[in-house]
């Protein structure tokens, strides 16, 4: 005989009925809260990897930047990109842990107003004894936004870079300014121009990246250098390709000379910086030193620089004074320039008391204007 419990189970009118599937996995409110608490905690790690990591960028883009080929890339990249992530963190943490916010807050602070650099100094109003300059890269500009800007701020001393023989064209138009030409530099002056020469011992490629005037002003000797440091656009371009936004950095202009590998350009880039660090260290008179240095205003270079002297726009900028480029494709940067790389300088003997880009967009560069009011030398 059969053991009964063998024999399946009997349906209406004598036929079969399998046995009941197995249970796989039993959704339950257990279940649920142990999956909701380990969701919360993965966005805590995750908000925690995002703000550490993003502290470390920053602190190796300040600091290390052109040491490293990775950080001298990104120093030309918007930085705006680093917040992309809380696009889509912010919102779930809104949903499941809406606290850890705050950290993303925080985030974006640090880096808009942090790490960019912004300034809000308060300007004082002109007092007639100041020096006005404007520095610009005349090369791929909007000439008559540029004639405009300096008809509403009558510079006293204008230095142009790119701006090859367009001193003596610009004079004519701008009355009662003395001009020299030298090389790619353009210098104008209310006042006259006792000396004017190229630094020759901070050179790139056989060409001098500065040159050095002196004027007298208000009795005393002031030395002015206009810099044009090397263009990163072909590096930039090997690496990164040739993409839209892209072209908005690397505009269309000269290429400089190639180097055997990335690592190559950046060591003659720093020892070019060094080079011309020394020559502004070595100044004994009063100094302002503007241009267009093609170096954000961040990592080793820059503070090579910035660690000897006094950047103009720190001391009594406004806003973020970015000044290139000029005019974007860059929703990322609210297609407008995302880089500050134009700047003024200054030495002992001045105290800045306004330093800003000029307001238009439709130029490669922006042209800069700042005031410098006289100090004792100390």
């Amino acid at each position: 005989m059969s053991d009964p419990g063998s024999l399946p189970e009997q349906g209406p009118g004598g036929s079969s009925r399998p046995g009941k599937d197995p249970v796989l996995f039993q959704i339950t409110a257990g279940n649920l809260t142990l999956a909701l608490a380990w969701f919360r905690r993965a966005l805590g790690w995750l908000t925690a990897g995002y703000v550490g990591g993003l502290v470390l960028l920053l602190l190796g883009l300040e600091w290390w930047g052109e040491r490293s080929w990775i950080f001298s890339l990104l120093l030309y990249a918007p930085i705006q990109i680093c917040l992309l992530p809380l696009a889509v963190l912010t919102p779930v943490c809104l949903l499941f842990r809406w606290r850890l916010v705050a950290w993303h807050f925080a985030a974006v602070v640090v880096l808009l107003f942090g790490y960019m650099t912004f300034r809000w100094s308060s300007v004082p109003p002109p007092t007639g004894s100041e020096l006005k300059a404007v520095t610009f890269n005349f090369g791929e500009s909007n000439r008559v936004q540029f004639m405009s800007f300096l008809e509403a701020e009558k510079p006293d001393v204008i230095l142009l870079q790119d701006a090859r023989s367009r001193a003596a064209e610009l004079a004519a138009k701008i009355p009662g300014m003395y001009a020299s030409d030298l090389g790619q530099f353009a210098f104008l002056s209310r006042f006259p121009i006792q000396k004017a020469a190229l630094v020759d011992s901070a050179q790139t490629d056989g060409q001098p990246v500065a040159a050095r005037y002196e004027i007298q002003f208000q009795g005393r000797t002031v030395a002015i250098y206009s810099v044009h440091l090397p263009t990163p656009r072909q590096q930039l371009s090997r690496f990164l390709g040739g993409r839209r936004i892209l072209g908005d950095l690397v505009g269309h202009g000269r290429r400089e000379a190639g180097y055997g590998n990335y690592r190559d350009w950046i060591h003659e880039r720093v020892r070019l910086g060094q080079a011309l660090a020394r020559v502004l260290g070595q100044e004994q008179y009063p100094t302002i030193v503007g241009g267009d240095f093609n170096t954000p205003d961040h990592g080793y270079i820059y503070h090579m620089f910035a660690g000897e002297m006094k950047d103009a726009f720190t001391k009594a900028g406004r806003g973020w004074g970015l000044t290139f480029p000029g005019s974007t494709h860059n929703p990322i940067a609210f297609y407008g320039p995302w880089l500050r790389i134009d700047y003024f300088f200054v030495g002992r003997g001045w105290q800045v008391t306004e330093c800003r880009p000029e307001p238009g967009g439709k130029s490669q560069h922006k042209a800069v204007f700042a005031r410098f009011l006289p100090q004792p030398m100390s």
